[in-house]
């Protein structure tokens, strides 16, 4: 789908941000020919395929790449980079977009509640009454108590914890 772009929307150092860092740092080298997309195992699922979201970085669309739910849906199998004919390593560059997405807190909906279980289970999924009544039932051990506490502050010292919206908040 087509529309006109605001000049207000584009960020000129977008590509420069994502390309200064370790996983984005081969996103210039990208000349839109699609080898990424036709090897891309989930690009008949993608609405943008994996080209348009580079050529979104490129042109500076820094609000419609960080809001792109494709950023979130790599695989990274790698079949992009083994195919690529500039060596741009997609796999990563969707990183390097994700974690610019978390710095900004442009999450996709969903993630903030895995982490906030995270946070209070220790554990994602949480284990249930149901999952330990069937466990017992088949003779399995009890799940162990993961110490909580340690995975807080594992959180909290690597930043991840900022990024889960505390419960009630926004």
């Amino acid at each position: 789908m087509l529309r006109v772009v605001e000049s207000s929307e584009i960020d000129l150092n977008f590509k420069f941000e994502v390309a200064k860092t370790r996983e984005g740092k081969t996103v210039l080298g990208c000349i839109q020919c699609g080898v990424c997309s036709s090897s891309c195992p989930f690009s008949e699922e993608l609405d943008v395929k994996p080209h348009k979201v580079v050529r979104m970085v490129i042109l500076g669309l820094r609000k419609e790449v960080l809001s792109c739910k494709e950023i979130w849906t790599c695989a990274m199998c790698y079949m992009c980079a083994e195919r690529c004919p500039h060596g741009v390593e997609l796999g990563n560059v969707m990183m390097a977009l994700a974690n610019v997405a978390a710095r900004e807190r442009a999450l996709p909906s969903g993630l903030g509640e895995t982490g906030r279980v995270l946070l209070k289970e220790g554990r994602v999924p949480e284990i249930g009454r149901m999952r330990v009544r069937e466990r017992e039932r088949i003779g399995l051990p009890p799940v162990l108590t993961p110490n909580i506490g340690q995975i807080k502050r594992l959180l909290e010292e690597t930043g991840v914890s900022e990024l889960v919206v505390e419960e009630g908040g926004k």
